[in-house]
């Protein structure tokens, strides 16, 4: 075991919580999710492996809370890893949450990994699954470029696009443009994490767990 750390966010189930028990075979493991109760049961789940974990209640869409978490994770070690894994929504979320969670939680994570990474250090967004083409065509990604100032100015742009179509593809519609400022966020903060030394990149959540698998490398 090293003392180095891997954060996930969305760590209490699903992919982050398996992205998490992978991480953990040399990693100290720190996993956040917006459930204590959640993140208890995947802790027990964890300590039950004989690992090295411990949990921290985040909300990825607070900017505070999410430089709370990397502050304390720090504390445990140089961070090796990031997996943000936590942009996820209840199953009948609305398009508005649906793309509050995932515009702020990437904003905010890719803030706050930027503010304690050091070198080779390795910050991951889990893009949605694959999502059905928008109905209204594409995202016009001038409304991208208010994220540094105004990211809510963001959401609300975004969200008014989801009502562009039929209200039944709204959520679908809300994880495609949403899934689209992941990628174009990522491409574009990519030089500044490369400039400290660190790395960054999305990549869908079908693969995130292969990708743990390999160690977390990003393709050159």
């Amino acid at each position: 075991m090293t003392n180095s750390v891997a954060v996930v966010t969305g760590g209490a189930s699903g992919v982050g919580l398996a992205t998490a028990k992978l991480l953990a075979r040399d990693h100290h493991v720190v996993l956040s999710d917006t459930s204590g109760e959640r993140l208890n049961r995947a802790l027990h789940d964890l300590d039950s492996l004989g690992v090295s974990a411990e949990s921290i209640v985040a909300d990825v869409t607070d900017r505070r809370s999410v430089e709370v978490l990397m502050v304390a994770a720090r504390a445990a070690g140089p961070i090796a890893s990031v997996v943000h894994a936590g942009g996820g929504t209840p199953r009948h979320a609305s398009p508005e949450a649906i793309v509050r969670a995932r515009v702020l939680g990437t904003i905010n994570v890719t803030a706050a990994t930027l503010a304690v990474a050091g070198l080779g250090t390795t910050l991951i967004h889990a893009t949605a699954h694959a999502a059905p083409p928008l109905p209204f065509g594409t995202v016009p990604r001038w409304v991208f470029r208010l994220a540094p100032a105004d990211p809510e100015a963001v959401v609300a742009a975004l969200t008014r696009l989801t009502r562009l179509g039929p209200a039944r593809l709204a959520p679908a519609a809300a994880h495609a443009v949403s899934g689209t400022f992941v990628d174009w966020y990522t491409a574009r903060m990519t030089e500044v994490f490369d400039a400290c030394g660190a790395r960054l990149r999305s990549t869908s959540v079908e693969s995130i767990v292969e990708l743990c698998r390999d160690g977390l490398r990003p393709a050159a």
